[in-house]
């Protein structure tokens, strides 16, 4: 097959890779909590790449569901229904907050992010691209320097918080919490613009040789980031007359998001700091994963695509995968830390965590069904701008 698989009008391999961010952050937040930490090749898997492969799949997600309009020359109902999206992100990641008390919930600053994006759908590719490049240069100098004057909120973001210090919750979700949605925006820029050479390339009958490319892409980012972080390492080290194991230790821990403010912290790729080495990584992974995907998707026969049904349902629903995750996390913790402790955290905590992710994805795909809160997001969207028919993968 040379084009990308679809099942009716889903987008196979965009799907699967839906599942495998969601399944990663799931081991984020499961694997950490088990005396026995993971090794460190899993840890640089899922300490950061997850939650970036999630971002760039929302901005693959943007181009797809308002491209139906654009093309129709609605350019009023794309904005408004991909600020309505954002905005139904937001309120639902408002709401799970209290209930998901385990973990760093991510859909204010992704919603926010997807809100940023109303604007970016009408912008050309060049200047997507460009603004694209500007924002992976700086959001991590920004959002470190922001977090000097401006300290994130200890408890991060809730509704209680807004009322009480609006202002400081503000920041928090903009620049200074733990996922800022301006690191979040030039993530989703990215997405946006894969989605778009995947789309043009399709329509050209060279989706194979675009997927390649993003592959090929993927891989440069990746070894950038790499190289850039062992020689601000070693830069480091020199500087400041530390052995290179004590110094890579140190600096390469999770910045939950923001590095220092020293330059030589926009060299390392240290996880959830943003810094254009951290950008370059995990996007390059994200590119990887989804390039992969596809490219599998598209090499299997319909029968072969059937089989899959079940992880790509699960896939295409990864809000509500999300936020069953989160809760279901919570709850477990609260109940069985002591009594079964390996239901919570850990391989089997991460286990059980992903069958009822499969589980859900089963049940959709028996009823042919969208996933609940994708169905509450795309009713707000198409209240907002008017109804059309749904673009693959939206």
């Amino acid at each position: 097959m040379s084009g990308t698989a679809r099942l009716g009008d889903r987008l196979v391999g965009i799907d699967l890779a839906r599942l495998v961010a969601v399944a990663g952050m799931m081991a984020a937040h499961t694997l950490f909590q088990s005396e026995q930490q993971p090794p460190a090749a899993v840890v640089a898997l899922i300490e950061g790449p997850p939650s970036t492969l999630f971002a760039v799949l929302g901005g693959v997600s943007v181009v797809l569901a308002a491209r139906a309009r654009l093309a129709a020359g609605d350019r009023g109902g794309a904005v408004r229904s991909t600020l309505a999206r954002g905005l139904a992100v937001v309120v639902l990641g408002f709401l799970v907050i209290p209930l998901a008390t385990a973990v760093y919930v991510v859909l204010v600053p992704f919603g926010v992010a997807i809100m940023a994006g109303a604007v970016l759908v009408l912008l050309p590719s060049w200047l997507l691209a460009l603004l694209a490049v500007a924002l992976s240069a700086t959001v991590g100098s920004i959002a470190a320097t922001t977090r000097v004057e401006w300290p994130a909120l200890p408890g991060g973001h809730s509704v209680a918080e807004l009322i009480a210090q609006p202002l400081a919750t503000v920041n928090n979700v903009l620049v200074s919490g733990v996922y800022p949605a301006i690191t979040w925006t030039a993530y989703l820029t990215i997405g946006m613009l894969v989605a778009r050479v995947i789309l043009a390339a399709t329509a050209a009958g060279r989706a194979r040789a675009a997927l390649l490319a993003i592959g090929g892409a993927g891989a440069a980012l990746v070894a950038a980031g790499l190289v850039s972080t062992e020689l601000g390492l070693r830069a480091i080290a020199a500087l400041e007359g530390q052995p290179l194991a004590v110094v890579r230790e140190t600096f390469l821990a999770n910045g939950y998001g923001a590095g220092g403010t020293d330059p030589v912290w926009q060299l390392l790729a240290a996880p959830h700091t943003g810094t254009p080495a951290d950008i370059a990584r995990t996007v390059g992974i994200a590119l990887l994963v989804i390039a992969a995907l596809s490219l599998l998707a598209a090499s299997l026969p319909a029968r072969g695509l059937r089989v899959l049904e079940p992880l790509r349902a699960a896939g295409g629903a990864p809000l509500t995968i999300y936020i069953v995750h989160v809760v279901l996390l919570t709850l477990l913790g609260g109940r069985l830390v002591e009594a079964a402790p390996g239901l919570v955290g850990g391989w089997g905590g991460w286990a059980l965590q992903l069958a009822v992710a499969l589980g859900i994805g089963a049940l959709l795909a028996s009823g042919r069904a969208r996933g609940p809160f994708e169905r509450v997001v795309g009713w707000a969207a198409d209240l907002a701008g008017g109804r059309r028919e749904p673009a693959p993968s939206a």
